[in-house]
């Protein structure tokens, strides 16, 4: 562990354990842990390439082989026209090694597993977090049991036998697959990777916040597709940090944004409840169709300390925000992962954006792991006989033909 670690502290009842007093949620109240560091001793520069150059405020100083983290913040002209936006920046957790922000808290929870001895890590997940968890336990020789809902997009699915895990498909919820997978770990002795569970995932996401506020400082506002609430979570706490360091002077106001199908965490925000309610999913973006959301004590607490809020988008918007994002940065989002950018363009047609705030929309995950949903939207392309004339012919048809002929 990280000598720099003083402990964990439960978000709910506040009691404080050492690092070798719980190793998952509070004993107490079994309230989600957060990590708690000694920042008077932490140096306000970080060397290194990738999440690790922060290991000064990681639980483990180890490190696991694949590049996670230090991903692209793109400001696109074309989508700030397109959307009446000047300073609007795209985060693109895309990049990362199996395609979603979810190698974060994967690397983090791998390195951990090494360390304290485990030879089997296992995780429930809607697919991100499992197909993470399975590629980089693969590239450590670390043992993956996986747990997914039976509607698991095919890409996902594939990514995880390709990495060779022991997939648990059962017949039932993500909410039911979580609870099945606690058990089963306990049981067995596997360590616990899941989601408001084991409490360092959360050091894991945060790092995404601390490479924002070193590209571009504290955004105004900061646009999270939100499911079980860890990663808005997370993002609060990473900003926190660099604040109480001294390395930024403002926060910025988190807008955490949930389906139409699915918003338990929007509806117990705007009735002013501490915990949601739960909700029964009904939403094509299948990694944020949470329906009891295990963080929504944190991910509430936190965006109503940062001045925030909660907004929804439906399928249809989100569709349409896959095709705007990918039509105008070259960015291919997953339908939950572009979440953040339909709630950018619903706000801002609603007037809540002003045309100078410095906005950031987090996309998550990519469309590659989904593309059962974009065929939804772009269907099949049509398939044309290799004939010069026909091809020509279309071309005519088409309504950018003349203003893209050569002059």
């Amino acid at each position: 562990m990280n000598e720099k670690l003083l402990g964990l502290r439960c978000s709910q009842c506040a009691t404080f354990f050492k690092p070798d007093e719980a190793l998952y949620t509070c004993p107490k109240c079994k309230g989600v842990l957060e990590t708690v560091y000694d920042y008077e001793k932490i140096e306000g520069q970080f060397d290194g390439e990738d999440l690790w150059r922060y290991r000064q405020l990681l639980p483990t100083t180890n490190r696991t082989n694949l590049w996670v983290g230090r991903t692209p913040l793109y400001k696109s002209t074309i989508l700030n026209e397109k959307l009446g936006l000047d300073d609007l920046w795209i985060k693109d957790e895309t990049k990362n090694p199996t395609h979603s922000l979810k190698d974060r808290a994967s690397a983090i929870v791998v390195a951990l597993a090494k360390e304290l001895g485990y030879k089997t890590i296992t995780c429930a997940s809607t697919g991100n977090a499992a197909s993470s968890l399975a590629g980089i336990s693969a590239s450590e020789g670390i043992e993956s049991c996986i747990f997914v809902p039976e509607n698991i997009p095919l890409p996902k699915l594939i990514q995880l036998q390709t990495f060779n895990a022991r997939v648990f498909r059962i017949k039932a919820s993500y909410d039911d697959c979580f609870d099945l997978c606690n058990r089963i770990a306990d049981k067995y002795g596997w360590y616990n990777r899941n989601t408001a569970y084991n409490p360092y995932t959360l050091d894991g996401k945060k790092t995404v916040a601390f490479e924002i506020a070193e590209q571009l400082k504290a955004p105004d506002k900061i646009f999270v597709p939100v499911g079980d609430g860890c990663i808005i979570g997370s993002v609060w706490k990473g900003f926190v940090e660099f604040q109480k360091l001294g390395l930024i002077n403002n926060l910025p106001e988190l807008v955490g944004v949930q389906a139409e199908g699915c918003k338990p965490l929007k509806d117990g925000f705007d009735l002013g409840k501490k915990v949601p309610d739960v909700a029964k999913p009904s939403t094509l973006a299948e990694s944020i169709a949470v329906g009891k959301p295990r963080n929504g004590f944190m991910a509430l607490r936190d965006v109503r300390k940062s001045k925030g809020k909660f907004v929804s988008v439906s399928d249809e918007e989100m569709f349409e925000a896959m095709k705007l994002l990918g039509s105008t940065t070259g960015i291919f989002g997953e339908l939950a992962g572009v979440a953040s950018v339909a709630a950018i363009k619903k706000e801002r047609e609603s007037n809540n954006i002003d045309r100078g705030e410095r906005v950031v929309g987090l996309i998550t995950g990519s469309g590659l792991k989904d593309i059962e949903a974009a065929v939804k939207l772009f269907g099949k392309t049509d398939l044309i006989e290799a004939d010069e004339e026909k091809i020509c012919e279309r071309i005519k048809r088409m309504k950018w033909h003349k203003k893209n002929e050569r002059r």
